[in-house]
């Protein structure tokens, strides 16, 4: 009787969090992250859950139904956090990084590798960007690229979510795999490299993917287990031909791997060395081809990088990249900081107390192998850093985000055994919901701003000569116009940006500039970036070159004056 009026709170309290929502007749565009649907729905669960412990009248049995309907819930907030995401899909705005992209998923698959060959990253990611943005035009139209392009930095989400299903919630149980999922979703950072056009997200889901086979092999040792063997190689060098700083996560996982099996009390531990050897040899000679082709882009970056050296302050920078919400909501954000960090340190406190407990080693190497990415990385980071090639930047600590919050996930799941401790659960709510109200703010003004920046690029007359005084925004004006000739003013630009759009130049000066307004042949407009621009257009002025200033837009990130430039003066 008393468990039938508990488990009807709880029903009528998540059914409530269904219509706070928005599943009842609210706008689809503002469904998912309303601060009283989010606040409501599992903090007003996670209450029940703990004030009916402090009574004691529910069973042990009960506690996992509970902890099933807590997961079950947090998953599903996660999809709707997805989806919410998606939306943003919907704008046709690239920055620089992902000019990159979109012209290298435009090429062939030659061209691809003899153009990356001369770029700071390996090629998978352009071959997987372009497959897919390939398949996804068959049903929208090749005209709508960039939002197939957004739509495969959406879809590994959903091949992390069938690794939560199949094996995160069957081997760690429902609020590990709820959890995980909400984190992995919308804590800090995440939400925006899902939409970014870049390999971020793809690399997240194959070193997770390499991370839960790792798990399945150690715990499996004496099993045979070719097709996972297979997939956790396949898998491994995929990701090593995705991103160099996801190819050491990998080596990561693989040295975590050999060191539990080495220390594992197992008969079948030998074969099981054996076969992990022989998938470290198979990656190494897959990748001696490309070798000689990373050499010439090492030296590339080490001439070209802007990248700062780092310093401990660094490590600092690290923790507040994965953790501290991109939103202006005063001090609330350092407040989530604090909570989310503490809340990790308790959740690690029993963690160590239950393995010391328990004498659980297989707890021990689960860690290690979830936590052996992100360590590596950073390392890495900082050793090349001191060699004098600082090429770390904190963007490239996303990858490795999976092995982490499932590790902090697996630690919650066995952190709560009693009701009280389900409270921990709430300060990742907080952050989750500061993060997703930011990418809100900063995704929803970019589409509140597309319309008129599109505008203004678009009528810009056909053949125009563009010149611009921020390389960035020289590859993108090259992007979106390749009808126009695009020219960076006293600068220069990457050297595989003319060859892979074509219409851009550098190194314009003064006398370039009067002379392309003096020939006539040309409309030609200034797009500036920064307080310089008013400087520029001043000194034109000085020279005979006239302006008049016609628009005011952001295209993506970029705040831009659009000058049309002329030889005589303007009424």
């Amino acid at each position: 009787m008393r468990w039938s009026r508990i488990k009807v709170v709880v029903m009528r309290r998540t059914r409530n969090a269904f219509v706070l929502f928005g599943h009842e007749g609210s706008n689809p565009s503002d469904s998912v992250f309303t601060f009283s649907g989010f606040s409501t729905c599992i903090p007003s669960i996670i209450m029940n859950i703990a004030h009916t412990t402090e009574q004691g009248i529910i069973m042990h049995s009960i506690i996992e139904k509970e902890k099933r309907l807590l997961g079950s819930v947090m998953a599903l907030i996660a999809l709707f956090a997805i989806f919410h995401i998606f939306k943003y899909t919907l704008g046709n705005d690239i920055w620089y990084d992902e000019v990159f992209s979109m012209s290298f998923a435009q090429k062939s698959f030659g061209d691809i590798v003899k153009l990356t060959s001369r770029d700071v990253h390996p090629p998978f990611y352009y071959f997987y960007l372009k497959i897919m943005t390939g398949i996804i035009c068959l049903f929208i139209g090749s005209q709508k690229i960039v939002l197939a392009a957004k739509i495969a930095s959406v879809l590994p989400w959903f091949g992390i979510l069938a690794l939560g299903i199949t094996y995160i919630r069957k081997r760690f149980g429902y609020v590990a795999f709820g959890l995980f999922m909400l984190l992995i979703t919308a804590m800090p950072q995440l939400p925006t490299y899902y939409l970014e056009i870049r390999m971020y997200s793809l690399s997240l889901f194959l070193i997770t993917a390499d991370i839960i086979l790792a798990h399945y092999l150690y715990e499996n040792a004496e099993k045979k287990n070719y097709l996972q063997w297979f997939l956790f190689f396949l898998t491994g060098i995929l990701t090593a031909y995705t991103q160099y700083y996801s190819c050491i996560a990998i080596i990561g996982v693989y040295i975590a791997l050999f060191f539990i099996l080495l220390f594992k009390k197992n008969s079948a531990k030998k074969l099981s060395i054996t076969k992990l050897l022989i998938c470290s040899a198979a990656s190494v000679i897959l990748y001696l081809p490309w070798l000689p082709l990373l050499k010439g882009q090492m030296e590339h970056v080490s001439g070209s990088y802007w990248i700062q050296p780092l310093t401990l302050r660094s490590l600092a920078g690290c923790v507040k990249f994965i953790i501290l919400p991109v939103v202006y909501l005063g001090k609330l954000p350092v407040i989530s900081v604090v909570l989310s960090l503490g809340t990790i340190a308790i959740l690690g406190f029993l963690f160590v107390r239950s393995i010391i407990m328990d004498k659980d080693k297989k707890s021990v190497s689960t860690a290690i192998i979830c936590i052996s990415p992100i360590v590596l990385v950073v390392l890495s980071g900082f050793i090349l850093s001191a060699l004098g090639t600082p090429i770390f930047i904190y963007r490239y600590l996303v990858a490795t985000l999976g092995g982490l919050w499932l590790f902090v996930s697996i630690m919650a799941e066995r952190a709560i055994t009693r009701r009280p401790f389900v409270l921990l659960i709430l300060p990742f709510l907080f952050t989750t919901y500061l993060s997703m109200k930011g990418i809100d703010a900063e995704e929803g003004n970019k589409l509140a701003q597309e319309k008129s920046a599109m505008a203004a690029i678009a009528n810009i007359p056909e053949s125009s000569v563009l010149i611009t005084n921020f390389d960035h925004v020289t590859a993108v004006l090259g992007y979106y116009r390749p009808d126009c000739s695009v020219i960076l003013y006293e600068g220069e630009v990457d050297k595989l940006l003319p060859d892979m759009l074509g219409n851009i130049t550098d190194n314009a000066h003064d006398g370039d500039v009067l002379a392309l307004v003096k020939d006539n042949s040309r409309d030609v407009y200034f797009l500036g970036s920064f307080n310089s621009r008013e400087e520029i257009v001043a000194k034109w002025e000085e020279q005979g070159i006239c302006n008049q200033l016609s628009d005011n837009v952001l295209v993506e990130r970029y705040w831009i004056n659009v000058y049309k430039l002329s030889g005589e003066k303007n009424d």
